[in-house]
This record gives structure tokens, C-alpha cells and sequence, in this order.
């Protein structure tokens, strides 16, 4: 795992989460993914890579299927090029670009890091498969955490998802903001309210967010096919969250109001 500091100079912070494109794929979405890269960069924000940037399943894995590969971009050097040309535009407001099961498979199986490849070319930081970020807002003395995973799980009901990405906290318990992808949900679960006591011996509330990250590759297209038919899982929304933090000073803390929406 990578851990990074950033430093927020303004009143606010602008994030946007960029996973799970699977470029490469005949169902992956180019005109959702274009009016995100536009947004991020004709807006004041940064961004974070989640992984799964190409589909990259080649002959011999088991989840290679012919008729989903987008034959204009058969290898996956073909579709990360194509990404980083892509992320060209909007690399000087890259955190960092995370590893994601698609990508790093190339790297346990062939010794070939894609991700880390393409984070060098764009001068972005390599976050690997999961990364701790402490933004420190310096008008506040006050920091916002963020741990984000890729996320790992078989799991087929909505339930299930939300329990994995809960389960983030028996890492780092005491973060402001989990991002998880893999499961190629969008939106938000219900946040978390923990208690603490202070060093005067008050009582304190730590409010916690989840943020699923979304996905780009669509399910039950005309005349095509992808593992989402196959086994039969719901649709889902496509797209990128966009998160406003902005600190509220208090007379002893700073807590944090989040401001959610999307980019589809």
C-alpha cells in the first residue's frame, strides 16, 4: 500500500474517482467515461485512478470470452495506451492511480506492471492496490483521512457489497472516508457514527462516509454479451463519484461535511 499526504490550501476539497473503465470491453462505456475526464478537467478537483483501467483478459485466463473484446484494441497494451492518452489532459490533477484485479494480474502472472507504467508517464503516484491519504487542510489545522481499496468480493446482493466495504474499518478504524471498488456500484451506503474521548475527557462523535466508485462497463447491451448476463447480476449505474469535503470549525474540532453527487 502507498501512503500519501496532500495538502489542501482552500476552503474545500474536490475529489473524483475514476475505476473500474475495463476499456477493452465491447460494453465499456466511452461516452460516460469522456464526459467524466471533461468534467475533472474543466472543473477545480483532483482525481484518483481506482484500477481495472483496461479489461486486459487475454487467451488462456479463464474469463477470456472472444466476442467481448473490442477488437480495435485487442491486446492490453493497446488499452492502456489508449487510457493514458486519455488521462493526458487531466495528469496534473492525478493523487495517484491504484492497482486493480485486471491490472495486477499482468504483474503476478507476466512481471509486466501496466498500472505502474502509466502512472510513471503521466507523473502520477503508483497507490498499488490500496492507499491511506491524510489531506491536511492547513486553513483548519485539520486532517481528512481517506483509506481506498480496489475491493475484493464474489458477492451478488447489495447487502453483501455494503458489508465488505464496512469491513474497511477493522483496518484503519479510524479513517473519515472509504472508497471501494471492484464491485462496479455507485453511490453512497449509510454512514457511520463512532465515539471517542478526548484529551479533556469529552466525549466526542467520529463520523465516517462509504463511497462505492462506480464502473463503466454496461451489462445487457443489444447484441453483445459479458459475464453480467452470464450470471444473471442486476444492472448497474455507471459513472464517477464527485465528493465536495468542506470542514465546519467548531470551538474545539473540525468536523467535515461531504457533498455527494455524480458524473454520468
Amino acid at each position: 500500500m502507498r501512503i500519501k499526504k496532500v495538502i489542501v490550501k482552500g476552503d474545500k476539497l474536490v475529489l473524483a474517482v475514476l475505476s473500474d473503465i475495463h476499456f477493452g470491453h465491447v460494453n465499456c462505456d466511452l461516452n460516460i467515461l469522456r464526459n467524466v475526464v471533461n468534467y475533472i478537467r474543466h472543473n477545480k478537483c483532483v482525481w484518483i485512478g481506482g484500477g481495472d483501467y483496461g479489461d486486459a483478459v487475454i487467451p488462456g485466463d479463464p474469463r477470456f470470452d472472444y466476442d467481448t473484446v473490442n477488437l480495435q484494441y485487442k491486446s492490453p497494451q493497446d488499452q492502456y495506451a489508449y487510457i493514458q492518452e486519455m488521462f493526458q489532459p487531466i495528469a496534473g490533477k492525478c493523487l495517484g492511480l491504484l492497482d486493480g484485479n485486471h491490472d495486477i494480474i499482468h504483474w503476478k502472472k507476466h512481471v509486466h506492471n501496466y498500472v505502474l507504467e502509466m502512472a510513471k508517464n503521466l507523473g502520477a503516484t503508483y497507490l498499488t492496490i490500496d492507499a491511506y491519504l491524510r489531506f491536511y487542510f492547513e486553513k483548519f489545522n485539520a486532517n481528512f483521512d481517506v483509506y481506498m481499496h480496489h475491493g475484493w468480493t464474489t458477492a451478488r446482493t447489495k447487502g453483501a457489497k455494503i458489508n465488505r466495504i464496512y469491513d474497511l474499518v477493522n483496518i484503519f478504524p479510524y479513517a473519515n472516508l472509504y472508497l471501494m471498488g471492484h464491485v462496479h456500484q455507485l453511490g453512497i451506503a449509510d454512514k457511520k457514527a463512532s465515539l471517542y474521548v478526548d484529551n479533556k475527557l469529552e466525549i466526542r462523535d467520529h463520523l465516517q462516509w462509504f463511497v462505492f466508485t462506480g464502473s463503466f462497463l454496461r451489462g445487457y447491451v443489444k447484441d453483445q454479451t459479458s459475464y453480467i448476463e452470464e450470471k444473471t447480476y442486476p444492472p448497474t449505474l455507471l459513472g464517477s463519484p464527485i465528493l465536495t469535503v468542506t470542514p465546519r470549525k467548531g470551538k474545539e474540532t473540525v468536523s467535515f461535511d461531504i457533498d455527494y453527487k455524480e458524473v454520468r
